[in-house]
């Protein structure tokens, strides 16, 4: 049993790829990747998406909330601007592995939610997105897809400050700077974040008429160094917040749901730390070595029923290790005729404990691994088996198949299919409001096809459609005669599903993007709508350089009315909304812009009982130095 009182000091073992950056300024927009160059072989067959540095810069998001909302497959909800946001991707969710950073699970707040506001686009140069089964997961074993974050890293002399202020008291500065010497290459960056007169979390239905406050301080510290035959990085994190917070109350009809509390309050802090190492032990030879830490630590008090208030306090933490080699072998004298053998172990200790439920929970799982690829002239294959020894949950095998062909160099047919398994977090069990110590793990079977088309350097397709069955779905469901909710299982859930992705540029100066999601998730023995996932949902945007140093973009989105209940009784009403940015370029280095969101101030709720923020104003200035 791991028991951490203390993080060491950063350096816990990574090493991660880094981005490629360029330097002619482009407009914001969702990469799918280019067949022949960008993306690995695992990649390739399946929905890829990939928002690189310039992309978080332009597109102009403070957070990861705004810059994934409304992408392929995944839905987002959320209640205030500093709140935790319910994800679901394909259909499911996590407690653990959801997002990860720098190769590093991460835990949720609870099961389905995690805190995208905590992570400020600003000390990140890249988000990608893996759907479906497969693929390189970096130790996640999410159903449906997961969130890859990879740290900013800053050239030697290198800074940035991002200063931004607008609507419900809002203040958020972000720096940063890089700096080289004999040790490597370093990145600081630091920010803080306030929200001084945030929107209630309960509706005003609920008494929320008073205003939440949120204040975030965070940190990142990243030390990379090249040697002749391999490489070292090193990165940490830490995030805290402070958050006034509704809770759960007796409401006027006598059910039990999420009211007003003028005194309800919580405190989070992450730390997420890792070093990576890789070594070329011949030409066709690499090794990798991985070890992390993360721990999330919350405290607070929220709600009351009669006399009793209801404590958050909860600790979870995570200890892993990753090994990692991958052989390449020529099949004959053609460039792009190899195959590829990856294999390796991954092994993750989690550990939670909670003053509330006085209880403590430690489990481990080590998972053995191998995966085959080969490119034969226009046609790409992979398969991958990963066994896991859980305890306690026993050992159980998954697998993934894959094949694809190019049509041409820019255009690929795929289709791939496999198992899934993840047993419930720690956090998803002892959460102290939310929590079920007697949830099961949940397993999935399904499979996707798909075409990509890269058209031009700006203008881009790809579909995709999949089934996937789950079994023991763990979702965060609401009781509608209680109102109370918490983590519980799906016996048996069916999702099918489509995901469009298209942007085009039609001239020098007028760019356009489409983003669509089509899902029906249905419980196998109801046929009822499983809850809070919506069968259409999308963004369509434009982007106007009007001239030479003005731009301006702006994004109509839509989801559908959904569900909130596993009974299909409570219903959240369709939601359109329209976001605009202007872009002002002082200079190249100095970007001014003013950003509205939410204009036409749509407020129907994404959560039942919270409210949603109106509309918004925040104007900012971009330096880089």
């Amino acid at each position: 049993m791991f028991i951490v009182r203390f993080l060491p000091l950063p350096g816990i073992i990574f090493f991660s790829s880094l981005a490629l950056s360029d330097d002619t300024p482009q407009l914001p927009s969702v990469d799918v990747y280019d067949t022949q160059a960008n993306m690995p072989l695992t990649a390739e067959i399946g929905q890829a998406t990939s928002l690189e540095r310039a992309d978080l810069e332009d597109g102009g998001k403070a957070d990861l909330n705004g810059a994934l909302r409304y992408l392929g497959g995944l839905t987002l909800n959320q209640t205030g601007q500093g709140t935790t946001t319910g994800i679901t991707f394909r259909g499911a969710s996590g407690g653990l592995g959801l997002v990860s950073l720098d190769g590093v699970p991460l835990f949720n707040s609870f099961a389905g939610f995690f805190p995208l506001s905590h992570f400020p686009l600003d000390l990140f140069d890249r988000v990608s997105l893996v759907r479906g089964p497969g693929g390189e997961r970096l130790g996640s074993r999410t159903l449906g897809g997961t969130i890859q974050l990879q740290s900013r890293r800053l050239q030697d002399n290198e800074a940035f400050l991002h200063l931004e202020g607008g609507s419900y008291g809002t203040l958020r500065t972000n720096l940063g700077a890089g700096q080289q010497n004999a040790l490597g290459d370093w990145t600081f960056a630091a920010g803080r974040g306030d929200i001084f007169e945030g929107i209630s979390q309960a509706g005003p239905e609920r008494g929320g008429r008073e205003r939440d406050g949120f204040q975030m301080t965070n940190g990142l510290l990243r030390w990379d160094k090249d040697f002749e035959r391999g490489s070292l990085d090193s990165s940490f994190y830490f995030v805290r917040t402070r958050e006034q917070m509704d809770g759960p109350g007796i409401l006027s009809n006598g059910t039990v749901g999420w009211k007003d509390d003028p005194r309800g309050v919580s405190v989070t802090e992450t730390w997420v730390a890792q070093t990576r190492g890789r070594y070329a032990v011949t030409a066709d030879w690499d090794s990798l070595l991985q070890i992390g830490f993360t721990k999330d630590r919350v405290t607070g008090t929220v709600g009351q029923i009669g006399p009793q208030r209801f404590p958050l306090d909860l600790t979870s933490q995570l200890w892993l290790g990753r090994w990692e080699n991958t052989h390449r072998f020529a099949l004959n004298s053609g460039p792009k005729d190899v195959a590829r053998v990856v294999w390796g172990v991954n092994a993750q200790q989690q550990h939670a404990d909670s003053l509330f439920n006085n209880v403590l929970s430690t489990t481990t799982v080590v998972s053995p691994l191998v995966r085959a690829e080969t490119e034969i002239g226009d046609w790409l294959a992979n398969a991958e088996a990963r066994f896991d020894h859980h305890d306690p949950y026993g050992n159980h095998t998954v697998f993934t198949l894959g094949g694809g062909r190019r049509l041409s160099r820019d255009m690929l047919l795929w289709v791939k299919g496999g198992t899934g398994y993840r047993q419930p977090a720690v956090n998803e069990r002892l959460h102290p409001i939310f929590g079920n110590p007697l949830l099961k793990p949940e397993r999935s079977v399904g499979g996707e096809a798909g075409w990509r088309w890269q058209i031009a350097d700006k203008s881009e397709i790809s579909f995709s459609g999949y089934y996937q069955r789950y079994h023991n779905l763990i979702i965060l469901q609401a009781d509608p005669r209680t109102g109370a909710s918490n983590a519980a299982n799906v016996a048996d859930a069916n999702v099918w599903g489509a995901e469009a992705q298209a942007r085009h540029a039609w001239n020098d100066i007028w760019s356009s993007g489409l983003n669509y999601t089509f899902l029906d998730a249905r419980n196998a023995v109801t046929d009822l709508k499983v809850p809070v996932r919506p069968s259409h949902q999308g963004q369509f945007w434009n982007e106007f350089r009007i001239t030479q140093p003005i731009s301006v973009r702006v994004e109509l989105t839509f989801r559908d009315a959904y569900w909130f209940d596993m009974a299909n009784t409570l219903q959240a009403e369709a939601a359109p909304r329209l976001n605009a940015q202007l872009n002002y370029q002082l200079t190249p280095q100095w970007k001014l812009y003013v950003r509205g969101e939410n204009l036409n101030s749509e407020r129907s709720p994404e959560l039942n009982g919270f409210g949603f923020p109106g509309a918004a104003v925040y104007a900012g200035v971009y330096a880089s130095l």
